[in-house]
């Protein structure tokens, strides 16, 4: 298939994005609101010569994420905050298995069932791991149709990479808003991957695998984890991402991911048109968190304001990231009839700091 624009919603962008990287299983359970990206599997992964299968649960989804990673074939799911909870026994059993899965969580309100509207009441949950142990998911955060499309056969690559769960994580607003985007030709990225030394496909043309995620020997479980400690800190060193404008001379930066993260580019343009020095940095990897971005803020800035659609969160993870070296500021919202701040009220906070 071709290259092609298309008017969709974003989970919609997701599936067609997977489907045109060559990923060609998709296993799901229905819950809003992702429910799109599976129903738009189910209709075009056949022509890819793949199958979307809805599964009993989310996890028995998990399973089969784990299943099909164990012979090599990269595999992918969608769903929300309650779903992801329940798939992160079999999340960490396959970091610590050291098996590859796509993950799509479009991020709503909890914490339990919570509510149906968008939030990013989940980034603990994605970059702490989620489950029990030292381990962690490569986490992406696009923000927009395109970026879905064009950071997809990044995603791809990193899972085969690092064989490790990656996951794309949107705020519901952003999962379910309907955009152009222009889409990428086929091409089936997992061919440049050699999974023939760890895939488990029977023992014609290689010796007898265990796939072993405990330990038999302490010394066992130690060398375990200490494998994976060396993997995260060269996924660290080598993949944060990040978008940043008009950092250089700025006194207030203005941080945030998702659909506010995406309303900073107006924010930013709005007030440096009235002689404001603000600029925003939108973190692309949650986990690889950039903290390359603020250890490199110059000195004219002297405040930064996070912006989130939960009670804090990311935040945490810039005030670490700066270390105490500027005042961290914090304004978010979860749920209700307007789940999200308006570019409004972000310019009245942004100048009250700027006031201060």
């Amino acid at each position: 298939m071709t290259q092609e624009t298309l008017f969709l919603k974003n989970t919609e962008t997701f599936a067609e994005s997977l489907a045109r990287c060559g990923v060609k299983y998709h296993f799901a359970y229905p819950i809003t609101p992702a429910t799109d990206v599976m129903k738009r599997m189910a209709v075009i992964l056949p022509q890819y010569g793949g199958q979307m299968m809805q599964m009993e649960s989310e996890l028995a989804v998990s399973s089969a994420l784990a299943g099909a990673a164990c012979t090599g074939k990269l595999a992918a799911t969608s769903s929300s905050g309650p779903g992801l909870t329940l798939m992160h026994e079999a999340i960490g059993f396959m970091c610590a298995a050291e098996l590859p899965c796509i993950v799509f969580d479009s991020m709503r309100v909890g914490p339990g069932d919570g509510d149906i509207l968008g939030a990013q009441s989940d980034y603990y949950v994605v970059t702490r791991g989620g489950g029990h142990g030292d381990y962690h998911t490569i986490v992406l955060a696009p923000s927009s149709g395109q970026e879905i499309a064009d950071i997809m056969p990044h995603g791809v690559r990193l899972a085969y990479k690092y064989r490790a769960p990656v996951l794309f994580v949107l705020d519901g607003v952003s999962a379910q808003t309907t955009e152009s985007t222009t889409l990428p030709a086929y091409n089936d990225y997992s061919a440049e991957f050699d999974t023939s030394e760890w895939a488990f496909t029977g023992t014609k043309d290689h010796a007898k695998r265990a796939l072993i995620t405990g330990s038999y020997t302490h010394q066992d479980g130690y060398e375990m984890n200490e494998m994976l400690r060396a993997k995260y800190e060269v996924i660290r060193n080598n993949e944060q991402m990040w978008e940043q404008e008009q950092v250089e001379d700025a006194e207030l930066v203005v941080a945030a991911f998702g659909i506010h993260g995406r309303m900073c580019r107006d924010m930013v343009a709005k007030m440096r048109a009235e002689g404001r020095k603000v600029g925003f940095i939108r973190p692309i990897t949650l986990w690889p968190f950039p903290d390359n971005a603020f250890e490199a803020l110059p000195e004219s800035v002297k405040n930064i304001l996070v912006v989130e659609m939960n009670h804090g969160q990311m935040v945490d993870d810039v005030r670490l990231a700066v270390n105490g070296r500027v005042p961290v500021h914090f304004m978010g919202k979860t749920g209700g009839d307007q789940p999200m701040h308006t570019l409004a009220e972000m310019i009245t906070e942004a100048n009250r700091i700027l006031g201060e």
